[in-house]
């Protein structure tokens, strides 16, 4: 499984699929990993590492949000203590997500060897900001409704590593599943840690992760227009400017479904 990047307390791994990431923080007292995923392989392998890492250990599974993709691995990971925001918990689509899961194994006959089920969470995080500590290391957590409804900011203020989940890639752009409006201020709470300069290491859920500000920076500008280009088009009845967009980046033919997915739930929310 190819790895993006490889730190002593910090390795960020990549899914040959959706160029979706996974990620373990280890340390002397623990091992964190983030949205394990996706094929059986990939799966098995991120499980015996974390259970190398975690040898003797606090042992933590988190998920940024429900989506299919990000919660598939879950059972590979007993034993766990796991961590999402309460909305998780409480999501209306939780059925609708473990479907999704079971419908893309069997459309594409992949066998696992644990079950699919929803995750079953321990530390259920409902409040912005609240200190946790893992270890020693501190953490905050954050609501981040918008892409989906559930999602969660995680930022390891000891070490700067902030976790967006499915926010802020440089492989898409913003993909609107719940509220354009929560979207918004999601974007703006990822604004204000960064504006911080505490933020060492941002990691996505697809794409790459960065170290460098302005790339942060960047990202945020990006994902702010993207959303206000959109409003003003669907508001005024105005052409959108897809191709300008579709041109940033890599794989424009399903962007461009997604674009559409967009505009549909613009239009039905105004």
């Amino acid at each position: 499984m190819p790895i993006q990047l490889s730190t002593p307390n910090l390795t960020v791994h990549e899914s040959q699929l959706f160029r979706t990431t996974s990620t373990i923080i280890h340390t002397d007292d623990y091992v964190l990993i983030v949205d394990p995923n996706w094929l059986p392989a990939e799966v098995d392998y991120l499980a015996e590492l974390t259970t190398e890492l975690g040898a003797g250990k606090e042992k933590y599974l988190l998920f940024t949000h429900s989506d299919y993709d990000h919660i598939i691995g879950y059972g590979k990971f007993a034993g766990y203590t796991t961590i999402a925001a309460q909305r998780f918990v409480d999501n209306p689509e939780r059925a609708a997500q473990l479907a999704q899961a079971k419908a893309w194994d069997d459309e594409y006959y992949i066998k696992r060897d644990y079950e699919l089920v929803y995750p079953v969470i321990d530390l259920a995080k409902a409040n912005d900001g609240v200190e946790t500590m893992i270890g020693e290391d501190q953490y905050h957590f954050y609501q981040a409704p918008g892409h989906n409804y559930d999602g969660l900011i995680t930022f390891n203020k000891s070490r700067g590593i902030l976790i967006v989940g499915d926010y802020l890639s440089n492989v898409e752009f913003p993909y609107v599943y719940h509220s354009f409006a929560d979207y918004r201020d999601t974007l703006n709470t990822l604004k204000a840690i960064i504006d911080t300069g505490l933020v060492k290491t941002l990691v996505t859920g697809h794409g790459d992760h960065t170290t460098d500000y302005n790339e942060m920076e960047l990202r945020l500008e990006a994902s702010f227009t993207y959303l206000d280009e959109l409003m003003l088009a669907v508001q005024n009845g105005t052409t959108f400017d897809l191709e300008k967009w579709l041109g940033r980046y890599d794989f424009p033919i399903i962007m461009r479904k997604f674009h559409e997915k967009n505009v549909a739930l613009l239009r039905s929310k105004l």
